[in-house]
C-alpha cells in the first residue's frame, strides 16, 4: 500500500527511480523483519531459564504495559542511534542505512544486522531482565516496523503539530539530509530530540540530491555487510 501511494503522491519524483538498490533493499527488509519476529521468541525462551526475580508489572492494564515497552525500546533506540553517529565503527555499521541516494519505504529496514543488534540490543536486554511479555515486545516492534516504512516513505504528507511528538517523514528526512545527520534521531517518538536538544525542523523541501553519504558504499547486499570491516 505504501509503495502504491509513493507512486501516486511522491515527495520527490526522482526518488521513484531504482538507483540499482531495490533488490538489495528487499533482502535487507526480509532479513531484518525476520530478525524482529525472532527477537520475541528469543526473549520468550530467555524467560524460561531466568535466575532473577521477575519485576514486570503484570497487574496493570495491557495499554500501560505496552506503553512501558514502547518508552524503553524507543529511548534505547534513540540513545544508541546517537552513539552510532558519534563513534567511528558504530557509524560504519550504521552508514549502510544512510547509503541510499533516495528516501523511500524500503529504507526503513535497510541496516547492517550488527547495527540492528547494537541499536535494539540494550533496551531489549532490559525488558528481558524485567520479564516483559514477549508478545507485547513483538507487537510493538511490528508496529514500529510499519511506522518506519511511513517514516522513510517517498510520500508528500504532513501531520501538523504531531511532528513534535512523532518522528514522521517530514522531520526524519532532515536526519538524512547532508550535514544534519546529528539531528532528529527519534524512531517512533521525536520528543527525546526535543528534550535533549537534537531536534531540528525546517519548512523547506529537501532536494533529491541532498541525501546519502560521501563514502563509496557498494550496492550489493553481501558487499554492504563486508564494507564496515574494510579500512
Amino acid at each position: 500500500m505504501i509503495a502504491w501511494v509513493e507512486h501516486s503522491l511522491p515527495y520527490q519524483a526522482k526518488w521513484l527511480d531504482t538507483y540499482q538498490d531495490f533488490v538489495t533493499d528487499i533482502i535487507h527488509a526480509i532479513f531484518n523483519l525476520f530478525l524482529i519476529v525472532s527477537v520475541s521468541k528469543i526473549i520468550e525462551w530467555f524467560n524460561l531459564f531466568r535466575f532473577i526475580p521477575r519485576l514486570w508489572p503484570d497487574h496493570i492494564s495491557v495499554f500501560w504495559q505496552i506503553l512501558i515497552v514502547a518508552v524503553v525500546i524507543d529511548f534505547g533506540l534513540w540513545f544508541m542511534h546517537c552513539l552510532s553517529h558519534k563513534y567511528q565503527f558504530l557509524w560504519k555499521l550504521h552508514a549502510i542505512h544512510h547509503q541510499s541516494r533516495r528516501l523511500y519505504w524500503l529504507n526503513a529496514e535497510k541496516r547492517h544486522p550488527l547495527s540492528a543488534i547494537v541499536l535494539a540490543g540494550p533496551s531489549l536486554i532490559i525488558l528481558a531482565l524485567l520479564g516483559a511479555p514477549s508478545l507485547l515486545i513483538g507487537c510493538w516492534m511490528i508496529f514500529m516496523a510499519v511506522h518506519l516504512f511511513f517514516q522513510h516513505a517517498n510520500i508528500d504528507y504532513r501531520v501538523g503539530p504531531f511532528k513534535y511528538i512523532f518522528a514522521v517523514a517530514e522531520v526524519h528526512r532532515i536526519h538524512h539530509k547532508h550535514g544534519f545527520g546529528r539531528k532528529n534521531f527519534g524512531e517512533v517518538f521525536i520528543f527525546w530530540d526535543i528534550l535533549f536538544g537534537s531536534f531540528h525542523y525546517e519548512d523547506q523541501k529537501i532536494k533529491a540530491d541532498q541525501v546519502g553519504v560521501r563514502s563509496q558504499i557498494p550496492n550489493q547486499y553481501l558487499a554492504q555487510l563486508r564494507w564496515p570491516f574494510k579500512k
